[in-house]
């Protein structure tokens, strides 16, 4: 199953991550969003819900403020990000604000 997997260097992304998305923007969010929430993504797929890797609020703050420095973005807390259940729907808003920011 796609995923992240813990090295003595640090993170890194496993064969199987193609899941998520094969485009490096994809990759890079996986590997912040399992780095930052301290989640082991083997396993996990796009449907499997934030509740269920119990990345509590604090994590997810971490994971923003990550996400925010790597890629020189503002991420809003709004409401596209309030509604997000599992970890294919985090990606699709954060893809979406990262985007929006390098066009404007």
């Amino acid at each position: 199953m796609p995923g992240i997997a813990k090295t003595q260097e640090g993170y890194a992304m496993t064969d199987t991550a193609s899941a998520f998305g094969d485009d490096q923007l994809t990759r890079d969010l996986v590997e912040v969003i399992a780095k930052e929430g301290m989640v082991d993504l083997n396993g996990v797929t796009p449907e499997t819900t934030l509740e269920s890797l119990n990345i509590a609020s604090v994590d997810y703050m971490m994971i923003l403020a990550a996400i925010e420095e790597k890629f020189e973005v503002y991420v809003p807390m709004d409401e596209s990000l309030a509604q997000v259940k599992d970890v294919g729907g985090l990606i699709a808003v954060l893809k979406d604000h990262i985007q929006k920011a390098k066009q404007g």
